[in-house]
C-alpha cells in the first residue's frame, strides 16, 4: 500500500487539498497521512506552547470530518509535527508516492502567485507534489 503527505492548515484551500487527496488514495488504494505543522512563536512561555498543538490536531481533524474521511475508507492518520511546514512536509513525503498541498490566493491577482511552502514543497520534494488551486 502506497502513501499520499497532505499538508493542511485550516484553510479552504488545505481542505479542497485534503478531499482531492483523498479521492485520490480511494483510486490509488493509497494510505493517507494528514500532516498539519506548527511552528512555537518566537517569544512565548512554556506554559503557553502546550496549548498550539491540540489546536493544530483539532483544526486537522475537523478537515477530516467536513470532507467526511472516515466515511471514505481511506485509512488515515493525522500528525501535527513542530516545525517549518515546507521541510516538515517535505521530508515526512520523502518515502511517499506523493505530497499534495493547497495554493495560496483568493483574488485575482494574487491567484497566479504560489505560496511559500507550495513553492517550497515543488522545489525541494524528492516525490511528485500536487498543488490544488481552489476551484473557480
Amino acid at each position: 500500500m502506497g502513501s499520499i503527505v497532505v499538508g493542511v492548515d485550516g484553510s479552504e484551500n488545505s481542505r479542497h487539498a485534503l478531499e482531492w487527496a483523498m479521492d485520490e488514495a480511494k483510486v490509488r488504494n493509497a494510505r493517507l497521512l494528514v500532516v498539519s505543522c506548527w511552528e512555537f512563536p518566537t517569544l512565548v512561555a512554556t506554559e503557553v506552547v502546550w496549548t498550539v498543538a491540540p489546536d493544530v490536531v483539532a483544526t486537522a481533524e475537523r478537515l477530516a470530518q467536513e470532507v467526511n474521511l472516515d466515511a471514505s475508507g481511506v485509512q488515515y492518520t493525522i500528525m501535527a509535527p513542530e516545525g517549518r511546514p515546507g521541510g516538515d512536509l517535505v521530508r515526512i513525503a520523502e518515502l511517499a508516492d506523493m505530497l499534495v498541498v493547497g495554493s495560496r490566493g483568493s483574488g485575482s491577482s494574487s491567484e497566479l502567485l504560489l505560496g511559500s511552502v507550495a513553492n517550497y514543497c515543488a522545489h525541494y520534494s524528492r516525490c511528485p507534489v500536487v498543488i490544488i488551486h481552489p476551484p473557480t
